[in-house]
């Protein structure tokens, strides 16, 4: 029961005191009037009973002693000798006539006192609704002043309402939101209501959140807006859900996009790889055929094939997602071999030096890993520098037994709060469309795998400069004799098996192998496996084939032929090739393109545990 029930509660019990007053005021007046003459007209009083329980709004009261006053006025009259005159029914009509009016008047009070009481019963349900309401309800005058501050509000702002009321709601918006505050509470001062799907505010610790606000004018009786009335609710943990799986969605369209790209550039390097293997082999052949000037022009061709060849491997290197084995590879060779790829990636109005080392700098790491680095933060450096500038790739000694690589940009560099919070995940301050906040991210993670670290400084206005320190490695052992020895080996006669695809490939590699003393028989790719393979040595093989695969067929043959010796040849993926097929890290597989060196290496390394059993 809230305080006005129980003001009207108690009221009502006040009057019902009035009720034996009542009585005892007839009575005294009744005797008094008895003993008084009759000429002194104080027979009034006996009326006055009526009226005053008519307080109580109790109308049987009032005919009560409406009814009471009646029979003493009677009994007081014939007293007085009156008994049947015009004066004793007078002073009986008036009597009555008080009883008459007063009865109405109880009846209206009973009335007007039961809705009193319906409407305390309603308010004092729609103040524990208030109260108890999960969200904040907040109620200020129309300069901003809080003037109720429920329970919800002070769970969500972490302040309790007596340190609240009385003062501006302003100091709960952020500096930006100010004016709109004015303009919402001036909309609110005309009778509109207000509404913000979502809006910031900022608790009591300093902390923000975001929240939905549904702000109502309140309206005195005269229909004058004298109040508002906000709901919010915060729907901070809904708009980081929503983020979350928004980019969860974003990754994974990525993820389906870069799968995609995988395969095409696959397919593509595989076919490019094939053209790229007869133009070097070819431009090797005639080299030794034509005159100093042809040698030159040659040589332009082969060196335009070789970049073509490293641009294909990078293109799958960025493309597709590489197995995580670490290998001791020199930093400078990294820089130099990405940065022809990296200078097509950041357009034509942006500069990019590289500063390579004099000297090796060997690390343990994964090359696909190294070029996601590099990758990522030249594209930020992009990004940062949408007029154009400079970015500058540096290698060098730092201190202790590290290895330094910096990215370095001419942008618009970073605030100390971006800096603060630039590795955290989902941390960008890129447009949602460009941007998922997973890009330095990753860097981080990659240079902290491989026992590193990672520095930023950045001057707004000036530009940003990334160090990453790697741990320096063992320099990497020398080339394996077994290998030196199969370089430009030539063969005895062995009888090697080609099943390749591809006409001018295959014609190119039987060129390769019959001129350096191999007997080469080319098989159909669709009734290799039932071949005559008596006498054959090694089998050379395309993995990707267009009846069947390079395995399968080795598995046909090497059933009836256990000591035949495979080489694969595939311009595929590596690792995604000995994954598909389950190929072990000891079986042979020449990538495309290759060179003559390279193929006579690989199958004089196969035949090399041939000629151990055979010694």
């Amino acid at each position: 029961m809230n305080r006005r029930e129980s003001t009207v509660v108690a009221d009502h019990g006040i009057h019902a005191a009035y009720i034996p007053l009542a009585y005892a005021a007839i009575t005294v007046a009744a005797v008094v009037v008895a003993v008084a003459p009759a000429r002194m007209l104080m027979f009034g009083m006996l009326a006055v009973g009526p009226a005053f329980v008519a307080a109580t709004a109790r109308p049987a009261a009032v005919i009560g002693v409406g009814a009471y006053a009646l029979t003493a006025a009677f009994v007081v009259s014939t007293w007085q000798g009156l008994l049947g005159t015009a004066d004793q029914v007078l002073r009986l009509l008036v009597i009555a006539a008080t009883t008459a009016v007063s009865w109405p008047i109880a009846h209206h009070l009973r009335q007007l006192l039961r809705a009193a009481t319906v409407a305390a019963r309603e308010r004092q349900m729609l103040a524990a609704v208030v109260e108890q309401s999960a969200d904040a309800i907040i109620v200020t005058s129309l300069d901003g002043v809080v003037t109720h501050w429920n329970r919800g509000a002070e769970q969500l702002y972490r302040q309790p309402a007596n340190q609240v009321v009385g003062s501006t709601f302003a100091r709960f918006l952020p500096a930006d939101r100010q004016p709109a505050f004015d303009q919402a509470l001036a909309t609110l001062a005309t009778g509109q209501p207000v509404h913000r799907d979502e809006t910031c505010r900022v608790r009591s610790d300093g902390t923000e959140m975001v929240v939905s606000v549904a702000v109502s004018p309140i309206r005195d009786e005269s229909g004058d807006v004298v109040a508002t009335a906000a709901t919010e609710r915060d729907i901070t943990e809904v708009k980081q859900r929503e983020a979350q799986e928004r980019l969860a969605r974003e990754r994974s369209a990525r993820t389906a996009r870069m799968e995609s790209l995988g395969q095409l550039a696959g397919g593509v390097a595989h076919d490019f790889n094939n053209l790229l293997a007869i133009i070097l082999n070819y431009a090797d052949f005639l080299t030794e055929e034509v005159t100093e000037d042809g040698r030159r022009d040659l040589s332009r061709i082969r060196d335009a094939a070789d970049r073509a060849r490293a641009l294909t491997g990078q293109l799958l290197l960025f493309a597709k997602q590489e197995s995580a084995a670490v290998e001791i590879i020199d930093i400078n060779e990294v820089v130099n071999c990405s940065s022809e790829l990296l200078a097509r990636t950041i357009g034509a109005n942006i500069s990019l030096v590289c500063r390579p080392y004099p000297q090796a700098l060997p690390v343990c790491a994964n090359r696909g890993r190294l070029d996601q680095i590099l990758l990522n933060l030249v594209i930020n450096a992009r990004d940062a520098m949408p007029d154009g500038g400079v970015v500058v790739l540096e290698t060098g000694r730092a201190q202790g037994q590290y290895v330094r690589m910096s990215v370095s940009d001419t942008g618009c560099g970073m605030s100390p709060e971006v800096k603060d919070r630039l590795f955290e995940p989902f941390f960008t301050t890129k447009p949602a469309d460009r941007g998922t906040g997973l890009g330095l991210a990753t860097v981080y993670g990659i240079v902290d795998d491989a026992g590193g670290s990672i520095q930023v400084d950045s001057t707004p206005g000036v530009g940003t400069t990334f160090e990453i320190l790697l741990p320096l490695a063992a320099d990497a052992a020398g080339p394996d004799p077994a290998s030196d020895a199969h370089h430009g080996e030539t063969g005895h006669g062995e009888r090697i098996l080609l099943v390749e695809d591809d006409e001018f490939v295959r014609d190119l590699v039987i060129r390769i192998l019959d001129g350096n003393g191999y007997q080469t028989v080319a098989l159909d790719d669709s009734a290799a496996g039932d071949a005559d393979v008596a006498g054959a040595a090694v089998l050379l093989s395309d993995i990707m084939l267009r009846s069947r695969s390079g395995p399968a067929i080795a598995d046909q043959l090497r059933a009836r032929h256990p000591d035949l010796q495979v080489v694969y040849m595939s311009g595929y993926c590596d690792d995604e090739l000995r994954h598909r097929y389950d190929l072990s890290a000891a079986t042979g597989v020449l990538q495309k393109p290759f060179t003559a060196v390279e193929l006579l290496s690989a199958v004089a390394s196969a035949l090399t545990p041939v000629a151990s059993r055979h010694g």
